[in-house]
């Protein structure tokens, strides 16, 4: 077996069944708040599509997907961050949803014959960063986005061998778990960085589309970067997961330039993940429908509205993108999410397990991570109980 196996730690999901395997509960007692899993209905034409192009299972597709999905994706592109000239032939490719193609790109990205590779990503983390990283033969290093900071990632502080070591660097705007967006300063400086140490910046934006309807949309970080020239460092992936209630459809895409895009679709070519053809008409509808995305949007204002009115502390507010909360607690977070499992049947996710310590220090212990995906009812009860549990702890 691969020996990098031996480094990978276990799934957050792991430790929260660990922590509660004491403690019995019925499933009709149990809401789950813990899992980034949309609650609401997938569009039903997408399904219709499916469901009407099913004979299309019996073909085998392949790994660069139809041009028609491929123009779907740099006609969203166009209208989404008004980019241009991205090309259909040369700068997207089909991914089986994000995590899967953030991971299988890294293990094609990563130079092993280069002395000690380095993967920068925030911390706290979206967990498949790390485990691809460390399955690629690079060495994570954990740049901190402490709540002091506004949960702003220090990228002040890294020392000047990381950064001449890095090979990438991993962002991820709107952040799971924090709800942080990254400003357009924020990405050039990066850019400037990634220039000037020669290496790719890798921007995870499944979540870009899930902000408050009033405001301004996230901005992307093909706003700030061409794709088209041939010094272009940007690699950006987007998925249909929680932008249209698509999670199971398992479909994304990644955008980058041209020579990223050949080396990626090479080793896809191998790696054998690609979408199946109702899967790609079905996408192809949902990229270029808008509809379903803004009602999405005005979904989640209603949802994160009640879930704000269930708490009397006037601080505890909307991030700025995303669909979690970033609960910062008055205890230890293991304690609190034990708690509220035992007393209310909701579970939630110590942020502890989400992030890495660093110098004795884990920016993401005590917090707590919050879905805030299920309908209003549901949401309307699960919060309160959280409320509750939260004041008998203050």
């Amino acid at each position: 077996m691969n020996n990098y196996l031996n480094n990978l730690t276990e799934y957050p999901f792991y430790y929260l069944s660990q922590l509660l395997k004491d403690i019995k509960k019925s499933p009709d007692e149990i809401t789950g708040l813990h899992i980034g899993e949309p609650k609401g209905s997938a569009p039903e034409e997408a399904i219709s599509i499916l469901n009407q192009n099913s004979s299309g299972y019996s073909k085998y597709p392949t790994s660069k997907g139809e041009l028609s999905l491929r123009k779907a994706y740099t006609d969203w592109l166009s209208d989404r961050f008004s980019t241009n000239n991205i090309d259909p032939e040369k700068h997207v490719l089909p991914v089986s949803g994000s995590r899967e193609g953030i991971f299988s790109f890294i293990q094609a990205a990563i130079d092993t014959s280069k002395d000690n590779p380095v993967i920068m990503m925030p911390n706290p983390f979206y967990k498949i960063y790390e485990g691809a990283s460390i399955m690629a033969g690079a060495k994570p290093y954990y740049i901190n986005s402490a709540h002091e900071d506004g949960f702003k990632p220090n990228f002040n502080d890294i020392p000047e061998q990381v950064w001449q070591d890095c090979q990438l660097l991993i962002l991820c705007s709107p952040s799971n778990p924090t709800g942080y967006c990254l400003d357009k300063e924020e990405y050039l400086l990066l850019l400037s960085k990634a220039q000037q140490y020669d290496f790719l910046l890798c921007s995870d934006e499944c979540y870009v589309d899930i902000y408050e309807s009033s405001s301004k949309p996230p901005v992307g970080l093909l706003e700030c970067d061409d794709i088209t020239v041939d010094n272009s460092r940007s690699v950006v992936f987007h998925s249909l997961s929680k932008r249209s209630n698509l999670a199971g459809l398992r479909s994304g895409f990644v955008c980058a330039g041209e020579k990223v895009i050949e080396k990626l679709a090479l080793y896809r070519t191998y790696h054998g993940v690609t979408l199946s053809l109702p899967t790609q008409m079905a996408s192809s509808w949902a990229w270029k429908d808008r509809k379903h995305v803004e009602e999405n949007r005005l979904e989640y204002d209603k949802k994160f509205d009640t879930a704000i009115s269930c708490f009397d502390n006037a601080d505890i507010t909307r991030p700025e993108g995303g669909f979690y909360f970033w609960l910062k607690l008055p205890c230890d977070d293991e304690i609190f999410a034990k708690s509220l499992y035992q007393d209310t049947g909701i579970l939630s996710l110590p942020g502890s397990y989400l992030g890495k310590e660093v110098d004795g220090v884990n920016p993401a212990k005590g917090f707590l991570r919050l879905a805030v995906v299920h309908d209003i009812d549901t949401i309307e009860v699960a919060f309160k109980a959280v409320s509750k549990t939260l004041s008998n702890f203050s």
